[in-house]
């Protein structure tokens, strides 16, 4: 996971983190004029991204194992590229071949095989690149170059997240170069007992490989009330609001979740300008924030996955470093008032109105004796109806839905109906070892933790309190290599 030590990564190149970087090996510079052999033997090592593997060179993040169907190396391609990018050597390593070559496996997550390289120049330098669990007849027929990217069919980076086939590629940041790893080939390497062995830094090294994926666990609630916020950073308004809800509010639970942005494009290779993470142009984001609805409009709620145990399910995304469209987590939470006595309805429905949270349209007028003309010089039981009628399910085909009868009600009459009790948060992911808002990156594990919640959220997922944003969650993110990044959040 992208752990991305930005010491480390600003000594590091532009050019030597693209594609086009070259050795300093002359070899690597061109081969012009000489004859390309066949019969030489080379050594593949390659590290797959175990908790005891790869990035044991940093200390400063934390990481965590991956289960076998998270890192398990189940076939791959392996690519010779000389100085000029063209891939002068491609072997498709199938299941059988890597399954032959894991009895060699260490302790350490790698695994060696024996391959025999065809049309090479003997003394000629070549960069080496290994694809793992993931095949493409048009990918790099003849160069690599800086775009090559994948693409998913589905929102959660189908099919590069497969149980034991995760889509892997040379680890590129911070730590490790992925255009570093070379092999030169002499006369000793057309025996396969002295086959040629990859290098890195002129040291005998595994490729390190890392996967293309970065995962999103099922976030963790420690909230179970409002807690009363005593910070000073707040408007009146803001404060009025917070303190309605400690007094008015009995318990708060989350009860679901869902992920927006997810891109559907991925650069191969992880790709860096300085110690800024790239992303595809064009990218198509699934589950786009405007999906999930306007200010008063709840809509495609089957987004949202029902909260079960933190951490239990996992979702595998692309990365993203979008200011725009940044991959973010919506919580949904039902809230329980400590007094719903003669309420409007037994299924939780409450209403809040100028900041103030009530249970029944009785309660409001009460409130407001004083004023004239409230809703339209609508009646308590008519309100109420109306919003019963609004609730009620749809009989045929072509029927206004509860949402949009929900939501005409809500801009007509200005008032927040927080249907059956539910509540909406959002916060945006992002890498604590990046440095900056917004990015999240492959081979990283993100866990949302919400530590406090001070005031009830939106009455949709896009709503917005009223008129002011009157509500805050406090949000632990914490980022696992898998680099775990977790993250707190308190809402208010």
């Amino acid at each position: 996971m992208k752990k991305m030590n930005l010491l480390v990564m600003s000594l590091v190149s532009a050019a030597a983190l693209s594609f086009t970087s070259c050795s300093s090996n002359d070899d690597l510079a061109g081969n012009a004029g000489q004859e390309k052999v066949d019969g030489f033997y080379m050594t593949l090592n390659v590290q797959t991204p175990k908790s005891d593997g790869t990035r044991t060179a940093v200390k400063d993040y934390t990481t965590e194992g991956a289960t076998p169907a998270e890192s398990d190396v189940t076939s791959g391609t392996i690519y010779l590229v000389d100085a000029k990018n063209n891939v002068v050597f491609k072997k498709v390593i199938t299941a059988s071949e890597w399954k032959a070559g894991k009895p060699t496996q260490g302790n350490n997550g790698s695994t060696q095989i024996k391959i025999a390289v065809e049309k090479v120049v003997a003394g000629a330098t070549y960069k080496v690149y290994f694809l793992a669990n993931a095949g493409d007849e048009n990918l790099w027929k003849d160069t690599f170059t800086a775009t090559d990217i994948f693409t998913a069919n589905n929102k959660f980076a189908k099919p590069y997240d497969t149980d034991n086939n995760f889509a892997m590629f040379n680890q590129n940041d911070g730590e490790v170069n992925g255009n570093d790893y070379t092999v030169v080939f002499t006369d000793e390497n057309k025996n396969a007992t002295t086959a040629a062995k990859i290098k890195y830094n002129n040291e005998v090294k595994p490729i390190k490989i890392e996967r293309l994926t970065a995962r999103i666990d099922e976030p963790t609630s420690n909230a179970v009330k409002i807690a009363a916020y005593t910070k000073e950073d707040v408007t009146p308004a803001e404060k009025k609001a917070m303190e309605d809800a400690v007094e008015k509010v009995e318990s708060i639970k989350m009860t679901g979740y869902a992920i927006s942005n997810l891109s559907n494009k991925s650069y191969i290779m992880q790709n860096w300008t300085g110690t800024t993470l790239n992303i595809p142009s064009d990218i198509t984001y699934y589950q786009p924030t405007k999906k999930f609805g306007t200010a008063t409009l709840l809509e495609n709620g089957d987004y949202f996955t029902a909260a079960t145990t933190p951490n239990t399910h996992k979702d595998y995304v692309f990365e993203n470093n979008s200011s725009t469209a940044a991959t973010s987590m919506y919580f949904e939470y039902t809230v329980k008032l400590k007094d719903m006595t003669d309420a409007d309805f037994d299924d939780g429905t409450f209403y809040r109105y100028n900041n103030v949270i009530y249970k029944s349209f009785a309660d409001i007028y009460k409130a407001y004796n004083d004023v004239a003309g409230l809703f339209g010089g609508k009646t308590a039981n008519q309100m109420k109806d109306e919003v019963k009628a609004a609730k009620t399910a749809p009989t045929a085909e072509g029927e206004p839905t509860v949402e949009s009868k929900l939501d005409n009600f809500r801009q007509t009459y200005q008032i927040e109906v927080f249907n059956c009790g539910k509540t909406y948060y959002k916060q945006a992911i992002k890498d604590q070892y990046i440095g900056y808002e917004n990015a999240i990156q492959r081979n990283s594990i993100y866990r949302l933790t919400v530590n406090n919640i001070f005031n009830v959220g939106a009455q949709v997922p896009n709503g917005t309190p009223d008129k002011e944003g009157l509500f805050y969650l406090d949000v632990t993110v914490s980022v696992n290599p898998w680099v775990l990044n977790t993250q707190n959040v308190d809402f208010k």
